[in-house]
């Protein structure tokens, strides 16, 4: 039996410095494949990286590493060394040693200079080795140098040394498995240092993102990505000539780029009967420089409610929502409505997104910094029944074997966070208000047809690829573009559905104008895709 001697995660790892910068890595936004699409499990990048490397190195320290190893480490580090601080400084130089923590700079400098020696062979060496090895693991780890040559090409060095100093026939890579791959974080960093990677898991979203990322994207590079801005630009300019009328602009110029809802029931008290728009909070901004915030305004005779827009709002002068833990108060005549009655009214109308009320409307302005508040006018509502129906026509229109909106059944309530079908969402399909649908089926007909496009210009092989890679930008459009998407007044802009591993009620709800270059819009989505 071959001796076997001990890789450098079984004797030692700097966690610390490692923990640091997958904290940092949460941060990191344009560039991380987190922002190809949600996976809640996803393991940091820097983890993954040090994991991999320490887990495939052996220990130059133990007396069963193989010398053959040794003497590459050793190489490898010493020239590592000379590029932090070569004789002449250059670009290279500034950026590793601007990246690089002070413990590894001290090494990296003494090394450069000669005042550290080396010796492969010298067994009293062998400990300095293995700390600088740890230096560059926890060095390699920081983000910003997860793409630059001298620490790729190092690492990959000392992946391909050890993996053949350890009996790999030569010419071929170390395999790393990973039988459950999620979010693809260690096999896509068992890449990055040189190894091979075989990843599978039972979820297909899973597989689909461990596709695009280990097939896709090394396979065609910035030719992938180059097409996928070409066609998600073509698909925007088709999907707003479609769609342009449904989403129409004011005639002062200003842009819509969220519509704010309201779910409404009846009152159940005595003699009232009264329209009531359900809403958790009053606030449409809430910031120090602007506030602005709705006032109620009760109608009894008229059987509904009203609203002001109130710029300059007073905390104390915002009254509160008209709903609080699923029962609703009509503010015409003060009865509260059971949550039990709430949800059987809404059972009746697959939650009510069909039939909410459009309180207000938001909106940019052309050469104008900040979001406007504007209370809905005829052109809005007619635009939002005229888009319900051409929705209908379409869904009459369409032929194939799956429907054109979603009706497959929703998950068994309470299953993976779904808290929805206790109000009548019981199909996927119910989750949107009808104006969504239209724009989201619109652009999924337009993510096929630029998939067969790509096919007719370039090749079967690439087709593929820009078309998932747009149907994830598709996702990220779906995930804002819900009735279950609230607005969130610090920020001004919707929140994403999936903030957290839930499906749960809401009330209020903002609807984003897809062609907008504010948040929401298809531009952002494709943006995040591609970067």
């Amino acid at each position: 039996m071959t001796p076997y001697p001990k890789r450098l995660i079984e004797v030692d790892l700097p966690i610390a410095r490692i923990s640091a910068h997958a904290r940092r890595e949460k941060s990191i936004r344009h560039g991380h494949i987190s922002t190809l699409h949600i996976w809640w499990a996803r393991r940091p990048l820097a983890s993954c990286r040090a994991v991999i490397c320490a887990a495939l190195w052996p220990d130059p320290a133990d007396p069963l590493c193989p010398q053959v190893f040794r003497d590459v480490a050793v190489a490898r580090l010493q020239a590592f060394a000379r590029r932090v601080f070569p004789v002449r400084i250059n670009e290279e130089s500034k950026t590793l040693e601007y990246s690089a923590s002070p413990e590894s700079l001290a090494r990296w400098r003494a090394i450069a200079d000669g005042t550290l020696t080396l010796d492969a062979a010298s067994d009293v060496d062998w400990p300095i080795v293995r700390f600088i090895l740890l230096d560059f693991i926890a060095d390699f780890a920081n983000w910003d140098n997860s793409t630059v040559p001298a620490y790729l090409e190092t690492s990959r060095a000392l992946t391909q040394a050890a993996h053949e100093a350890l009996g790999g026939e030569p010419g071929t890579r170390p395999l790393v498995v990973d039988p459950f791959a999620g979010g693809g974080s260690i096999p896509l960093e068992a890449l990055r240092v040189g190894a091979d990677a075989f990843a599978s898991d039972l979820n297909p979203v899973a597989v689909l993102l461990n596709k695009v990322v280990l097939e896709y994207i090394p396979k065609y590079g910035q030719k992938l990505a180059d097409e996928v801005r070409k066609w998600g630009a073509w698909i925007k300019d088709q999907a707003e000539k479609e769609l342009a009328e449904f989403y129409p602009k004011d005639p002062d110029g200003a842009t819509p780029i969220a519509y704010l809802w309201a779910r409404t029931i009846r009152c159940e008290g005595t003699g009232c009967g009264a329209e009531v728009p359900l809403m958790r909070s009053l606030w449409l901004a809430k910031k120090a420089n602007k506030s602005v915030a709705l006032k109620i305004v009760p109608k009894p005779k008229a059987k509904r409610v009203d609203f002001e827009i109130v710029h300059d709002a007073k905390a104390k002068e915002v009254g509160e929502g008209t709903v609080k833990r699923g029962s609703a108060t009509c503010p015409c005549c003060g009865f509260t409505t059971p949550v039990k009655s709430v949800r059987e009214q809404f059972k009746k109308r697959r939650g009510g997104a069909a039939d909410a009320r459009l309180f207000c409307v938001v909106t940019t302005k052309p050469n104008v910094q900040g979001r406007f508040y504007r209370q809905p006018n005829d052109r809005d509502l007619k635009a939002v029944a005229k888009a319900a129906t051409e929705l209908e026509k379409r869904k009459k229109a369409h032929k194939g074997q799956l429907s054109l909106v979603p009706n497959e059944p929703l998950p068994p309530q309470g299953t993976l966070g779904f808290r929805v079908q206790l109000y009548g969402m019981l199909d996927w399909g119910d989750l949107f208000a009808p104006r969504q649908l239209l724009a989201l089926t619109t652009l999924a007909r337009l993510v096929q047809e630029a998939g067969a496009k790509v096919a007719r210009k370039h090749d079967v092989g690439l087709a593929e690829p820009v078309q998932t890679i747009l149907a994830l930008a598709l996702d990220k459009q779906a995930d804002l573009g819900n009735s279950l998407n609230r607005w969130e007044p610090i920020a001004q802009c919707p929140r994403q559905l999936f903030g957290r591993q839930a499906i749960s009620m809401v009330w209020d709800y903002a609807e984003v104008n897809p062609f907008n270059a504010a948040s929401g819009g298809w531009e952002g989505a494709l943006d995040w895709v591609t970067r």
